[in-house]
């Protein structure tokens, strides 16, 4: 390990995943974590390992503070790994469109219109995951597994955080199971009903009298559909906000046509975001059990659909689609699997929107594509309130229809 030294001086901007950057005397690069919000222009003092060509390490102390830093709205924000802006307030929206840039000019530089959707300040997480060492349940520390015992969470939903003491006291009476693990408490929309899942998998529906084991269905009901899937199951960590979000970039994009190929389709949430924009649609999708509930969910639409399980990147052909068809990709935090960038180089379908929950990643799938395909539009929405996090909706065409149109 090569020695920690402090650093005194200012921040000069975010990047990408929240870091502040600076330099040092000599013109080094400094990469610098923080618990709470940085500020560009605020000056810090910092633990830094110095590298070969530069320094990385971790603000320990504010010198001159942003006179926008407001006091955190959680009494663990300074050791919680959960959120990673709080005292940001209401420049965090600011602050989260700056590290977009950020990464867009580094990596997209030829993109330099694109829209950012910032969460509204009633935006709230509808699944936590919490941890029970044995003793007490709580969110993980900062890089560490160290146990930050809470009470309460201020970015959940309020039944969500209101579960927390509860499921805390039946653990401890042994009404649940006591082995240290990993818990998550889940709600729907609207948020009411609370279910608890342990790591075998065994779900406990919050009642008045306490925990009862239960096979609870999550519904999510919206503006003018209700989708139902399993809990534990994959769906929107804030899903009123990302499905209104969703809903305006692609009504903005007016998309419709003949089919829609929902791959890595989930439980059906864009096939009937869609609607009856297209005639049919093709769901595929991994995971067997989402792709059951996506066929529940998509029959009462009397939406014709083909619900498929199968891996998208065995099952995705050549030449997939017609011109007036539309594929709708929203694959796993990794992005494409490069077999999948691949194959829809030679798609016959004019018009795809790419949606992607890691920025880094989005942007090399847009990269991977450009040989073929041409981002004409990208919106940035905060789906992930207090994180660095985003997810990028991009609109592509396909090269040869666009030369067709000129």
């Amino acid at each position: 390990m090569r020695p920690v030294e402090l650093w005194r001086g200012e921040i000069a901007r975010l990047a990408w995943g929240g870091k502040g950057l600076a330099r040092s005397e000599d013109g080094r690069l400094l990469l610098l974590g923080s618990p709470l919000a940085l500020f560009p222009g605020e000056e810090v003092e910092a633990e830094v390992h110095w590298k070969a060509r530069h320094g990385e390490g971790k603000v320990i102390r504010w010198i001159k503070k942003d006179p926008r830093r407001v006091p955190a709205g959680c009494p663990v924000a300074a050791t919680c790994g959960g959120c990673d802006l709080w005292e940001a307030g209401e420049a965090a929206a600011e602050l989260k469109k700056t590290m977009a840039a950020d990464l867009l000019h580094r990596q997209l530089p030829e993109i330099t219109n694109w829209r950012y959707l910032p969460a509204p300040a009633d935006a709230r997480r509808h699944r936590i995951q919490l941890h029970w060492d044995g003793k007490a349940l709580g969110y993980h520390a900062r890089g560490s597994h160290q146990l930050v015992p809470v009470a309460g969470c201020p970015i959940a939903a309020d039944d969500l955080s209101a579960a927390i003491p509860r499921l805390q006291e039946a653990i401890q009476g042994k009404l649940l199971p006591q082995r240290p693990q990993r818990w998550e408490l889940a709600t729907g929309t609207p948020a009411g009903r609370v279910v608890a899942l342990d790591e075998k998998k065994g779900v406990w529906l919050l009642e008045p009298d306490g925990w009862h084991r239960d096979d609870a269905e999550m519904i999510e009901t919206f503006q003018d559909f209700t989708l139902r899937h399993r809990a534990g199951g994959f769906f929107q960590v804030s899903p009123p906000w990302a499905v209104a979000a969703f809903r305006a970039v692609l009504e903005d994009w007016d998309l419709k046509g003949a089919t829609l190929y929902d791959l890595y389709g989930g439980v059906g949430l864009f096939s009937a975001l869609l609607g009856n924009r297209f005639q049919r649609r093709v769901l595929v999708e991994y995971d067997i059990a989402a792709v059951e509930w996506a066929k529940k969910n998509l029959d009462p639409m009397a939406l014709a659909s083909e619900c498929i399980a199968s891996d998208v990147g065995k099952w995705l052909p050549e030449n997939l689609g017609a011109p007036e068809d539309l594929i709708l990709l929203d694959p796993p935090r990794a992005g494409l699997e490069p077999e999948v960038a691949a194959k829809l180089m030679s798609a016959m379908a004019e018009t795809m929107v790419l949606v992607g929950c890691d920025g880094a990643a989005f942007c090399r799938d847009i990269q991977r594509l450009s040989p073929a395909w041409k981002l004409v539009d990208l919106a940035v929405l905060d789906l992930f309130p207090l994180t660095p996090h985003v997810e990028c909706v991009g609109l592509l065409k396909r090269l040869r229809a666009m030369s067709h149109e000129l």
